[in-house]
């Protein structure tokens, strides 16, 4: 199973270097404009997928001027399904044309992501979500005007999962094992980071890093 894994693993990174290459680098685009402007990243995104909004910030390598959205507000998977907060925790931070906002989600489809995606866009920022594309023909939003994630970024980021987030069967049940999201979410944010840092060096502008 650790093959079949390793190999489902390897398939999704090779689908997201064919086809998500251009969008990255629309996203970098954006981020390195955000650094060079004296804007801030923002970051979000609940349950699992906060470990990629987490990922952005506060550790060695990562931007200086990097911030989650969600940081001092505990377990906001319990409320992704209800409608309403996201223009709450966005009305505690005053986003600017000059900032752009990262937002992670699986499935696309809960409100509170939507929300905060919305909310965000509507202050000036720039929106760069992650996502599975897939979700939209498998699985209706939750959200009442009937919106995903991706609906509201400026740069739509596939992921190239599925509505399960699982890859492996296990055998001799109705079972399967193995997340992806989490894995191909970071690494995505990576390829982001790593050519923004690039274009802020052709631009002759060093980049703001936290130091090791």
């Amino acid at each position: 199973m650790q093959k079949k894994f390793r190999e489902a693993v390897d398939k999704l990174i090779g689908e997201i270097e064919v086809n998500e290459l251009e969008k990255i680098d629309s996203a970098a685009g954006i981020l390195a404009d955000t650094v060079i402007n004296g804007g801030i990243l923002y970051t979000f995104g609940t349950g699992h997928s906060m470990s990629i909004a987490m990922e952005a910030v506060g550790k060695r390598g990562s931007l200086i001027n990097a911030k989650m959205l969600d940081e001092h507000i505990y377990n906001l998977a319990r409320f992704e399904r209800l409608e309403g907060l996201g223009p709450i925790i966005l009305q505690q931070h005053q986003l600017t044309e000059k900032d752009c906002v990262i937002v992670a989600s699986n499935s696309g489809r809960n409100p509170l992501t939507i929300e905060i995606a919305k909310e965000a866009r509507k202050q000036g920022a720039k929106v760069i979500s992650i996502s599975a594309h897939s979700v939209k023909d498998l699985l209706p939003t939750l959200e009442s005007n009937g919106k995903y994630l991706s609906d509201y970024a400026h740069v739509a980021i596939d992921n190239h999962g599925d509505s399960t987030d699982l890859l492996v069967e296990v055998p001799n049940t109705k079972l399967k094992v193995g997340s992806p999201s989490t894995l191909t979410g970071i690494y995505i944010y990576y390829l982001i980071l790593t050519e923004a840092v690039d274009k802020m060096i052709n631009k002759n502008f060093q980049p703001p890093l936290i130091k090791g």
